[in-house]
């Protein structure tokens, strides 16, 4: 009993100390505000999805959602409640559990400095903050990415059969929740066949069969249903341009300086790589290149879905949330550069560049930023529900609402009243709106509700483009990426003299002005 208690050190180390503060501040960032943001547009596809009265409805709502993924949303649903909170709670669950577990990850492949560190940028950046709050399957892209290579560590240092079983579970739940685990179990495959010695090969080729038969059983009962035609369209110019070298190069670069802007910010092209290719650099000096390998594997295969136009790379319009599964293992070989930078800096007593290389971390990073950002995220913020709520009370008997195709799910999902004088928008460019007359009788106004645009103006001159001369903009109510235009109807005789639309704030509840409202 004496030489256990011995054993027993209840001093804090400054490690623990490090760790507790890290893990305190970046579970408050992920609650924070969990339910007190809009859906928009992706989101609230997944919101109605989850309304459902069924399984299999939900599951045909989803759209492209993995099937667990929305299952499992659809169950909280039932059973908690429908409320912001609870729908992205899923999320929040998964950008926790990615914290957990990039801990011991990061202890197996490098030090414990650049784990530190590494965690550090997990645990705060902006990126990984906003997708643990967002009702969508990215933060469950990152969370099975680190489940899985932690759990081929485990089996690298200590074969065991709860290690094979547990990976094998992994992988088929992960096949569920994330679309790009056909990225990383294939890395995961490969590593344990190279690894381990040639007498475990046979539980290796097992373990990449059931994986297989998993993958193959999803793809047959689900998502063969779910490749959309318009989501290839969209992403087209984020394949890979086949036209020349030259051309392929160009894109190439354009796509990785997209990337690296996204995680590391504005400016994360110039001091983003530089990291990340010292970080490569001491990986493979130290022999631990499955670090490098766990990161540029999964890039690779994307790369090829890519080139089969089959999965978006680097996308544009933000659509480098969809390589967030790589986001752990870059923060954490771009850590392990940074640090050997600093610690050969030190070791040289170039003291001064050392400190003037913080500094200029410091200020490119903007930690009052990150922390605003963290706390109040102004990615895909569009607070259409004031708006709603303040349609559901002007409305009148023989009034018309339009709504603009991409606020259709969000209104849909926020809007509380029967109501049947509905048009719904059928594009972002459509014109010429033909609005159905009750009774043979004009309607005198009409509403046109709208979120995720780019500014009053563009949604004035698609109202424009829409309606025509014969309706006048009488009403303004704007918040954020959000907008409530009322528009009344001036007949032949008043088209003919040339009509102004109202200026924000002049009609209507008061509109804050442009550049504030809209981000």
């Amino acid at each position: 009993m004496r030489r256990l208690w011995s054993r027993i050190n209840l001093r804090p180390s400054w490690v623990g100390l490090t760790l507790l503060l890290i893990f305190g501040l970046a579970a408050f960032f992920r609650v924070y505000g969990l339910g007190g943001r809009d859906l928009w547009t992706d989101e609230a596809w997944v919101a109605l999805a989850a309304l459902e009265s069924t399984p299999q409805a939900a599951l045909a709502a989803g759209h492209s959602t993995p099937p667990l993924y929305i299952l499992t949303v659809w169950a909280l649903a039932q059973v908690v409640g429908s409320s912001e909170a609870v729908l992205r709670s899923l999320s929040f669950f998964f950008g926790l559990g990615t914290l957990a577990l990039f801990w011991p990850l990061a202890r197996a492949l490098t030090s414990r400095s650049g784990s530190l560190l590494g965690l550090a940028m997990v645990a705060f950046s902006p990126i990984m903050v906003y997708y643990a709050k967002e009702l969508k399957q990215y933060s469950g892209d990152a969370f099975f990415a680190v489940l899985v290579f932690f759990l081929v560590e485990r089996l690298r240092l200590q074969d065991r059969k709860w290690a094979w079983a547990a990976l094998a579970v992994a992988g088929t739940l992960g096949l569920g929740f994330s679309h790009t685990q056909i990225f990383i179990l294939p890395v995961a495959w490969a590593t344990l066949w190279f690894i381990l010695p040639s007498g475990q090969r046979l539980k290796v080729a097992l373990l990449g069969g059931v994986w297989a038969a998993a993958f193959a059983a999803g793809y047959f009962l689900v998502l063969r249903g779910q490749v959309d035609p318009e989501l290839l369209a969209y992403w087209a110019q984020d394949f890979p341009d086949s036209s020349g070298i030259a051309a392929f190069v160009g894109w190439l670069g354009a796509a990785f300086s997209r990337y690296f802007r996204y995680f590391f910010g504005e400016w994360g092209l110039f001091w983003g790589l530089p990291l990340l290719l010292a970080g490569i650099l001491v990986l493979i000096r130290q022999g631990c290149c499955r670090a490098c390998f766990y990161l540029g594997g999964p890039l690779l295969l994307a790369l090829g879905a890519a080139s089969l136009h089959r999965y978006p790379f680097m996308a544009h319009y933000g659509g480098n949330r969809l390589m967030l599964f790589s986001a752990p293992l870059l923060y954490l070989v771009a850590a392990v550069g940074l640090m050997l930078i600093l610690t050969r800096l030190w070791e040289k007593r170039q003291k001064v560049l050392a400190l003037g290389l913080t500094g200029f971390l410091v200020l490119a990073l903007n930690p009052l930023g990150v922390i605003k950002e963290n706390l109040y995220p102004s990615n895909n913020r569009e607070e259409i529900q004031p708006l709603v709520a303040h349609l559901q009370s002007q409305l009148q008997p023989q009034d018309w609402v339009y709504v603009y195709y991409f606020a259709v799910y969000p209104f849909k999902y926020y809007f509380h009243r029967p109501w049947k004088k509905v048009c719904w928008g059928k594009s972002c460019v459509e014109t010429d709106l033909v609005v159905p007359a009750a009774k043979s009788q004009h309607p005198r106004r009409l509403w046109l509700v709208a979120s995720h645009f780019p500014s009053l103006n563009y949604m004035r001159e698609f109202a424009g483009e829409l309606l025509g001369s014969q309706w006048r903009e009488t009403a303004c109510l704007s918040r954020a990426s959000a907008a409530l235009f009322c528009f009344e109807w001036q007949g032949p005789q008043l088209a003919k003299s040339r009509t102004f639309p109202a200026k924000p704030g002049e009609s209507g509840s008061p509109t804050p002005p442009a550049g504030t409202a809209y981000k």
